[in-house]
């Protein structure tokens, strides 16, 4: 039985089959609700109200609704989802920069062709490679037959008296257009993350960013982490995962064109993007090309491909120039996927002669230490807690978000919201705040235990837990203590935090020992991804999360998995770098590590 569904405020009315929950009505009707414990009704943060048949949007607030989890709740008559309005969500779109040789894979130029003449059996694709030859300085031979663009260059030679434009990939002759002496080639540059999606769209003639576009990632529908995910793709396929993130890739590219054209350049068709560029973890890597995640999920935990791959855009539906390729970073191992090998790229890690250490911290923790002689890789599920996951108010850094707190002179809890108005929830940023805060001042006790009024001797209460008591109470979970308007910081949150920054300080203690190093003999930290780029160093450090000691080595490199996908779009040797560095980098796989349990537990106190 089909039940008719209205969706307000956007106004749509969808017919569903009986027995469809509200969070599947909401993706059918083309709307991307976050589900971060991907439908199994344990986070909480796909509430929906709920109205009894299909009522206007003028009438919205004057009916009688219901809140419920949409993932519970199944249509089985005529109703009206009345969904939460996002507002904009701050992603990190800007990274690292450094110097590099502009050479992209993609080259165009004018050629002129001789024209056969009677008695000559020349061909006119080798003629074409000889003109392209002499053009471009390559050797004729290495130039491939091309069968895709054999039909048209007939007619493009005769049509324009034997001077065309030539695209070319490398060596391969990938276009034959008409003659155009100012003809630009342009490339997208992407970086998929389990969290945000940013795009880069780049002029391959002086390697200049002309805009760029980021969305929150809509497989967060199917579950906030990478671990969620591949469930759903292994119980389900993977089919609706690769389609709704490829989907979001050319949404990307139209809006990073449509701003270019608003910010006054020349309007540019999107048939002139003749490369696109990919990096993101492994998960997203294999969700992206449609590859399942099994083998990541299931010990040994390792990958179906590390390898760069190349293959025409349109194969994957990508819908640029039809001859656009499309590249791929490598991947590293199970859970240290491209967007590290993007990281590495964009801060020359192989380079690199001081001991560093590298942390991308995002939904999931990658991590890499050593220098150019030795690299030691590892991973991390600590960020679903830093992303909002898991945590009672929590929530992705948008308007409403606390993002940090400080203790105001008269000893109380200072909280900065984004936009300055109510406050909604809490970010990462402010969550670590938060925890830091309340640790240095003996809100919370090295344990991780919050001070209880009712059962804690006020005699050793510091004064800071004076001049917040009365913020100090009970919610459904605990105890807690309020931190502005209704939002509050519980017990529970704590350990979720105590959990994060155990396994994030195991995999550097690990790390550090397999490299035979003591701590103190990391020179420099360089923290990428949008949650450090948005923390407070001290926090970090004050919970132990870093090692203390390396607190003022902390640099933030914002998203420079992003600059690595930029890199390899303007320079294909830097692409091919990339699968060089990955090859030397070595795997610790902390799950199986011997001594990964006790260094974990030993970190889950707080310093």
């Amino acid at each position: 039985m089909a039940c008719k569904v209205k969706i307000l405020p956007i106004d749509k009315i969808i017919e569903v089959e009986a027995g469809t929950t509200y969070l599947d009505a909401q993706i059918q009707a083309g709307l991307h609700p976050d589900a971060p414990c991907g439908g199994q009704g344990t986070c909480g943060k796909c509430l929906v109200d709920v109205a009894e048949g299909l009522i206007d949007a003028a009438d919205a607030k004057s009916v009688k609704t219901s809140t419920v989890k949409a993932c519970q709740h199944e249509v089985d008559h005529e109703i009206t989802l009345i969904v939460r309005e996002e507002t904009e969500h701050h992603l990190l779109e800007t990274g690292m920069q450094r110097q590099f040789e502009l050479a992209p894979a993609v080259r165009s130029g004018v050629i002129h062709v001789e024209r056969c003449q009677m008695g000559d059996n020349s061909s006119d694709w080798q003629r074409v490679k000889e003109a392209v030859s002499s053009k471009f300085g390559i050797d004729v031979d290495t130039i491939p037959v091309n069968p895709k663009i054999l039909d048209k260059v007939f007619d493009t030679l005769e049509d324009n008296d034997y001077n065309v434009t030539a695209v070319l990939y490398n060596n391969e002759i990938i276009d034959i257009l008409p003659p155009d002496e100012s003809f630009k080639t342009y490339g997208a540059a992407f970086d998929i993350g389990t969290t945000s999606v940013v795009c880069y769209l780049l002029d391959l003639s002086n390697g200049k960013e002309i805009s760029h576009a980021s969305m929150l990632n809509p497989q967060s529908q199917y579950g906030a982490d990478v671990i969620a995910r591949s469930e759903y793709a292994i119980d389900k396929g993977v089919d609706a995962l690769s389609a709704v993130i490829r989907k979001a890739l050319n949404e990307l590219i139209d809006e990073a064109l449509q701003t270019a054209k608003e910010e006054g350049n020349t309007e540019i068709a999107k048939e002139k993007i003749y490369v696109v560029t990919i990096v993101g973890n492994t998960c997203m890597h294999h969700l992206f090309m449609g590859i399942t995640p099994k083998p990541l999920v299931h010990a040994p935990y390792n990958t179906s491909v590390n390898d760069e791959i190349i293959i025409l855009a349109k194969e994957a539906d990508i819908f640029v120039n039809p001859a656009a390729k499309l590249q791929m970073l490598p991947n590293i191992a199970g859970f240290v996927g491209a967007d590290t090998a993007g990281v590495l790229l964009a801060s020359s890690f192989d380079e690199i002669e001081e001991l560093t250490l590298a942390i991308d911290i995002g939904t999931n923790g990658e991590m890499v230490m050593g220098s150019k002689e030795r690299m030691i890789a590892c991973s991390t599920a600590a960020g679903p807690a830093f992303e909002g996951a898991k945590i009672e108010c929590g929530m992705r850094g948008r308007d409403g978000a606390i993002d940090h707190i400080k203790l105001a002179e008269d000893g109380t809890l200072d909280c900065h919201v984004i936009e300055d108005i109510k406050a909604e929830g809490i970010c990462g940023s402010g969550l670590m705040d938060a925890v830091a805060v309340c640790l240095e001042n003996e809100i919370i006790d090295e344990a991780g235990k919050l001070f209880d009024p009712e059962k804690d001797d006020m005699k050793y209460a510091s004064d800071v837990v004076k001049a917040n008591l009365e913020r100090l109470t009970k919610v459904e979970s605990g105890n807690a203590i309020m931190l502005k308007d209704e939002v509050f910081l519980s017990q529970k949150d704590i350990r979720e935090v105590q959990l994060a920054k155990g396994a994030i300080a195991a995999g550097i203690d690990l790390m550090a020992d397999r490299l035979g190093i003591k701590i103190g003999d990391i020179k420099k930290v360089l923290i990428a991804g949008a949650f450090g780029n948005y923390m407070d160093p001290h926090s970090a450090c004050a919970i132990g999360m870093i090692p203390p000691e390396l607190e003022d080595r902390i640099v933030m490199i914002g998203n420079a998995a992003g600059e690595g996908s930029k890199i390899a779009t303007l320079n294909f040797e830097e692409y091919r770098r990339a699968q060089k560095i990955t090859e030397k980098v070595e795997f610790l796989e902390l799950a199986t590590h011997p001594d990964f349990q006790d260094t974990f537990v030993d970190n889950l106190m707080f310093e």
